[in-house]
């Protein structure tokens, strides 16, 4: 009796072997890569890598990935990563299931969640930790200034790429540590502004990001933003319409004004008064398109 259920463990034991090896020498790579790829095509990005393998016991492995999307005026934003891994329920794939469970290491920071494809769309569940927006090369081009911090968060996303206003979901992030600047704003070069604690609440209903929550704190800067995102079919052609408020620091103000010439100063007062408050809060419109353009910023009346 010992000796058969010896045998009959180790029938099993050489089966689950057997699997394993097969799911990991034999399993389709390739299609699960095709997979993301129109995955991401459909958001109007195109994802490329210069190899995927197999990782034990149940994931991929990509080497060089990139995720691109054209800019308007020519050339395109890319964010590569030159290794990143993702950990794929592959039996739920062979089952037919096509829910994918993901852990991702990239900017510094890592990545997890899962992502599930259904009949009319697809639901997307992620937690996003110690990603350093310093890594991403396109800050300068997109908002015309550098961007650090650490960002963490969850998102949860229901979308169907044919029907736009059946979205929904929520998108809570934090900016840890966050700075922007070093660029040019109104010609003169911008200096480090500490955003200390950045926090972003949006709710996604019928088409439209809404932001419930935008608020900026720091010795630096104090201000917000509401409004909302009108999202689009290929996510990368949604726009901006926003307003935006914030206060600077008196320090931080005459940072600015000691890099132009003391005859400059008033042309400078003249233009900002322009989107100035009594209350000392500087006022902007935001609205455009937010990859494939440029959003315009416009002073508000006051």
């Amino acid at each position: 009796m010992k000796n058969k259920i010896l045998k009959i463990a180790g029938y099993c034991l050489f089966f689950l072997c057997c699997l394993v090896f097969f799911l990991l020498q034999g399993f389709p790579v390739e299609m699960v890569g095709a997979l993301l790829q129109n995955r991401a095509r459909a958001a109007g990005f195109k994802l490329s890598y210069e190899e995927i393998d197999t990782m034990f016991p149940n994931g991929l492995e990509f080497d060089t990935l990139r995720l691109q999307h054209p800019r308007q005026e020519g050339g395109s934003y890319s964010l590569r990563l030159d290794n990143a891994s993702a950990r794929l329920s592959l039996l739920s794939l062979l089952g037919g299931h096509k829910s994918l469970s993901f852990q991702v290491d990239l900017l510094g920071g890592s990545l997890t969640g899962a992502f599930d494809t259904r009949q009319q769309g697809w639901h997307l569940q992620a937690t996003l930790a110690g990603l350093r927006l310093d890594k991403i090369a396109f800050w300068k081009e997109l908002l015309g200034q550098q961007l650090k911090g650490e960002l963490g968060g969850e998102v949860e996303l229901d979308w169907n790429p044919r029907q736009v206003k059946d979205g929904s979901g929520r998108i809570q992030l934090q900016l840890l540590g966050g700075k922007i600047g070093q660029g040019k704003i109104y010609g003169i070069n911008l200096p480090w502004v500490d955003l200390g604690k950045t926090q972003l609440n949006l709710e996604i209903k019928k088409g439209k990001a809404e932001i419930k929550t935008f608020k900026v704190q720091s010795d630096d800067l104090e201000g917000g933003l509401d409004g909302y995102l009108l999202l689009q079919q290929l996510l990368a052609n949604s726009s901006i319409h926003c307003r935006l408020r914030f206060k600077p620091a008196g320090e931080l103000m005459e940072k600015i004004r000691k890099q132009i010439p003391p005859e400059f100063h008033a042309m400078l007062d003249r233009e900002l008064n322009r989107a100035r408050g009594s209350d000392g809060f500087y006022r902007y419109s935001i609205f455009g398109r937010i990859f494939s353009g440029r959003p315009t910023f416009r002073p508000l009346r006051q």
